[in-house]
């Protein structure tokens, strides 16, 4: 029987989620996704990136492995879905090899709001640019093995009424990175920290900086190389599906 790798495109709504990696008698992304899948008979799934508690993403990719095309089960996969906060929104199959984790770019957007000087939050931002040791603006435990060397591609800092929305693309992030990236910026808008403390951290010595909330960050893109996604469209349904609150509205506008 052959076998085919499917590729799904997800999003999620991660308020209702204690995050999306897989974790003992609480609900995950990963958890709700493996599961539906295991009864429509595939298996193996890989997710390219997690997020923690209370993040969203507009784009999370999985991969998974079964006997049918992505067409032949993305309905029955998306009604299943109905009763949680995750949505198919596009799918593609792809090789067998293709691992979801190797991705050409993720980019986060992160909402900042009540901030006076997006000036001097704009100059904080731009010090993240480039290839740094981020191990003070990351969460790395004593017992980690892990290079906390990353390259930050890009960041726009840009005003949408009074919120602030601060796109930050790389290849990969260290966990938490993004969030103390931004609570960093607000450390020094905010007079706890100096702009020279920003640069002392990326130098590598060792300054606390605050963790900017979960809720307003999302995961907003993941790029491959030859990949081509069929998009599914159902924001209709999404909007339907919930209230939304002052700070879900950002979450929706990703979609449109």
């Amino acid at each position: 029987m052959s076998k085919f790798a499917n590729l799904f495109r997800i999003a999620y709504h991660g308020s209702a989620f204690h995050g999306s990696q897989i974790q003992p008698d609480v609900i995950t992304v990963e958890g709700v996704v493996k599961n539906i899948l295991k009864n429509l008979g595939s298996s193996n799934p890989l997710f390219a990136s997690r997020t923690d508690r209370g993040v969203n993403a507009t784009c999370n990719i999985i991969t998974t492995i079964s006997n049918r095309r992505c067409k032949e089960y993305v309905g029955e996969f998306i009604e299943r879905l109905e009763k949680y906060p995750i949505w198919i929104t596009g799918f593609s199959d792809v090789k067998i090899e293709f691992n979801p984790r190797i991705a050409k770019e993720r980019e986060y957007r992160y909402y900042v709001f009540n901030e006076k000087n997006q000036e001097l939050f704009n100059e904080v931002m731009q010090l993240f640019v480039g290839k740094h040791d981020f191990r003070n603006f990351a969460r790395v435990l004593d017992t980690d093995i892990v290079d906390t060397r990353r390259t930050v591609k890009e960041i726009n800092v840009t005003s949408r009424g009074k919120v602030i929305m601060c796109e930050i693309r790389g290849i990969s992030f260290l966990w938490h990175q993004v969030r103390k990236m931004i609570g960093a910026a607000s450390d020094v808008t905010y007079g706890r920290k100096e702009l020279n403390d920003i640069k002392k951290g990326l130098s590598g010595q060792k300054i606390d900086f605050t963790m900017a909330k979960a809720e307003f960050l999302t995961l907003s893109s993941i790029k491959y190389d030859d990949i081509k996604i069929e998009t599914v469209k159902n924001e209709r349904i999404m909007r339907n599906k919930y209230e939304l609150s002052k700070n879900d509205n950002f979450f929706w506008k990703e979609f449109l």
